[in-house]
């Protein structure tokens, strides 16, 4: 279920916004959606400096590192993943 979600372009964008601390202009995300992606960002924030500290933004690379560890993530990270997925 993780590594679905983290593969999703959509979501890549929306998680990579969000660790950006903004919203390019281009992505053109609704509020609602944004609101998930901090929700992912804040959630994951550790999991992110744990796992993926070093990794240059970009590419995916961020995707990848957290889909490289989704066995060691934490459950409030996992829950927030499912949660956009859901949605």
């Amino acid at each position: 279920m993780i590594r679905k979600l983290l593969i999703a372009p959509g979501l890549l964008a929306l998680l990579l916004a969000a660790l950006a601390g903004t919203a390019s202009a281009q992505l053109q995300i609704s509020p609602e959606t944004r609101q998930q992606a901090f929700k992912v960002a804040r959630a994951c924030r550790t999991d992110l400096k744990t796992y993926c500290d070093g990794v240059e933004r970009g590419d995916g690379r961020i995707a990848a590192c957290l889909r490289d560890n989704a066995q060691k993530l934490s459950s409030s990270c996992r829950s927030a993943l499912s949660d956009v997925m859901q949605h």
